[in-house]
């Protein structure tokens, strides 16, 4: 599909029919940004869903009808992901969250409920830092905190150095373009989901189908891993470097839901506790059993979790 035709229709897939997923659309942003729209009641909050490093708008397809009954919900593709193309853009945190905030713009949108999960959660703190007057809410899940004073054995070794791997600007392409080669599609996807699940097998089967799809067509794809390395990059930096990352969280002063899964893989748990020290108005939920997507894992417990928020300690500012 050519992703600067946004009338281009095509047959939904039987994985997206049962889903129901809404036909993508297309904003302008310096460029073309691929994203889902589900409406919900007119009145209610506008809720932006923000994926993670090497997701995509699927990542949110399980939760995005529930929140729908509460107002409008938005999914966009990031730089290089999904189904955006990277079309001159940077792919690093700093270029993934100006596009995060050109879209807001571009939508026209209210203060939104601004929703992000790992790399997401992390763009999103950066714009409740930078731009407050577009955030009125945050859901925080499993989101890339920076990294607590003392790190040693917070993270396995193979996950450590495939970050380093991959986030090197001569071996991280190159290495993503040999695992590709290696392991194929549903070899990647299985240990895609290994590692960010704490059981694979708890992910509905329509969104396994719809991963391996996109998947399949990226794979191969010199922009993406590009596009995934960069962005890999930016965030080992910010890690290695965290101090002003900390001073970013901490002066954020937007209400915030953070839910973490306590057997996560890739952001320990005590990230998102020490992150919401200081925070009066930020509440922390954890889930004992799941990993690092719990709305993918357990969809309808990660929405009784924000749909109780947003109706008491949730409520709006003002």
């Amino acid at each position: 599909m050519n992703p600067q035709d946004p009338h281009r229709s095509h047959d939904p897939s039987p994985a997206a029919r049962a889903l129901g997923l809404p036909a993508g659309r297309w904003a302008d942003v310096r460029g073309p940004v691929h994203y889902l729209e589900w409406e919900g009641p007119a009145g209610g909050p506008t809720f932006v869903l923000v994926h993670g490093l090497g997701g995509s708008h699927l990542n949110w397809v399980l939760v995005a009808p529930g929140l729908a009954r509460h107002g409008r919900v938005l999914a966009p593709d990031l730089v290089g992901h999904g189904h955006t193309p990277v079309a001159g853009r940077r792919a690093s945190i700093a270029g993934q969250w100006r596009l995060l905030d050109g879209f807001l713009r571009a939508m026209d949108l209210p203060p939104v409920v601004l929703v992000g999960n790992s790399m997401g959660g992390m763009l999103a703190l950066i714009e409740a830092a930078h731009a407050p007057e577009a955030v009125d809410r945050l859901v925080l899940t499993n989101a890339a905190f920076p990294r607590p004073p003392r790190w040693a054995g917070r993270l396995s070794l193979r996950i450590a150095a495939g970050f380093l791997i991959s986030g090197s600007s001569l071996l991280g392409p190159e290495a993503m373009s040999f695992w590709e080669r290696r392991l194929g599609p549903d070899g990647m996807l299985r240990e895609t989901f290994e590692t960010i699940a704490a059981d694979p097998r708890a992910i509905d089967p329509a969104v396994v189908a719809l991963e391996a799809d996109l998947l399949a067509a990226r794979i191969g794809s010199r922009e993406a891993e590009l596009a995934v390395s960069t962005a890999t990059r930016s965030i080992v930096r910010a890690h290695l470097r965290p101090w002003r990352y900390r001073e970013l969280v901490r002066r954020v002063g937007t209400p915030a839901l953070v839910l973490h899964g306590g057997v996560d893989r890739l952001v320990p748990r005590v990230v998102a506790e020490l992150a919401v020290q200081g925070h009066e108005d930020w509440s922390l939920e954890v889930y004992p059993d799941l990993g690092h997507v719990p709305q993918l894992e357990a969809p309808d417990r990660w929405l009784g979790s924000v749909s109780a928020w947003l109706a008491t300690a949730g409520r709006a500012r003002g």
